[in-house]
């Protein structure tokens, strides 16, 4: 039987359409074909001298006291257990440890210092995901049997939880829903044949990827939002069973702002919760370095809002 020719015109102007639509998005550097990372396809050597393999969190930093201390965290002193000193543990990645301005100047170090007889452990690290926070809180933070838990975090970690590489520091530990609970990706998770094709090919798979992540931003839904939720609730769980209190802080960036999905996770489950993005310490473009960290002002507006729901929900901490 015949194939009708309209039929073939039809068939024929959306291959065009959509050729064409590939070649044109191909001039935008943001819309270029951006595969996603799996298990097993890179060996752990991180290109930045910094960091050393971490064989639960994926990285630390290298040891160079006093900057950096001897279990790999930006401190001038080791972290220990100390009953004597009310220890506040703050995790995270590149926003906590502080890039581009001084250890004193980090909102970790002001905190300490505006809450007398406190101490900081700055367990901030570049590059880290929603995750390997998770991680550092389980494994780092909570034997140290601090007062408080502090994670903060900005949209891009979210992202950096569906990637088993991150190209400057090396493999990162990589999880996946299962029946509602988080177990770690294998090899066997690696997409078919067509999906590899398309991430590696396609900036129309890339533009409905970004598509979807913005719509995820302010309507819950897909596996960019339900997976880092539950890392959220992997987080308060454990600081629930040690008895320890978390505080999440979240941070814009220039590239994104106001969160809803967010908001609506933090006002449904009611955990200690700081928003950044708005309200009376809600940063203002002047409190970021050009490259997109904060500055030093920007520091001291984390600490600020730290600080006032210390004095607010847990007034004998000070």
């Amino acid at each position: 039987m015949r194939i009708p020719t309209k039929l073939l015109l039809l068939v024929g102007s959306l291959i065009f359409t959509l050729l064409l639509a590939e070649g044109v998005l191909r001039f935008f550097p943001l819309l270029r074909p951006h595969p996603r990372t799996y298990v097993g396809e890179y060996g752990n050597q991180p290109r930045h001298r910094a960091v050393v393999p971490d064989p639960v969190l994926g990285w630390k930093l290298r040891a160079n006291p006093p900057l950096i201390n001897a279990q790999g965290f930006r401190a001038p002193f080791d972290f220990h257990p100390n009953p004597g000193c009310k220890g506040i543990a703050f995790a995270g990645g590149s926003f906590t440890y502080g890039v581009g301005v001084s250890y004193e100047k980090t909102f970790a170090s002001l905190t300490q210092a505006g809450v007398p007889g406190s101490c900081a452990y700055n367990m901030g690290i570049p590059g880290f995901g929603l995750d390997q926070t998770w991680l550092t809180v389980r494994t780092q933070a909570l034997p140290l049997r601090p007062r408080l838990v502090v994670v903060t975090f900005v949209s891009e970690d979210f992202t950096f939880s569906e990637e088993a590489y991150n190209p400057g520091f090396g493999v990162r530990p990589v999880f996946k829903l299962a029946e509602g609970r988080l177990v770690p990706e294998t090899v066997e998770d690696r997409p078919s044949f067509g999906v590899a094709f398309l991430q590696h090919n396609s900036s129309l798979w890339r533009v409905v990827q970004l598509a979807d992540r913005t719509l995820a931003h302010r309507y819950p839904h897909g596996e960019w939002w339900y997976l880092n939720a539950a890392i959220l609730d992997a987080i308060r769980d454990d600081c629930r069973k040690a008895g320890v209190p978390v505080l999440f802080v979240y941070v814009p960036t220039r590239g994104w702002g106001a969160f809803p999905s967010l908001k609506a996770y933090m006002f449904h489950n009611q955990p200690n919760f700081v928003d950044l993005s708005n309200g009376e310490f809600a940063l203002t473009p002047n409190m970021y370095l050009s490259e997109g960290h904060l500055n030093d002002e920007g520091h001291r507006r984390v600490a600020d809002a730290i600080l006032r729901w210390l004095q607010q929900t847990l007034p004998t901490f000070n």
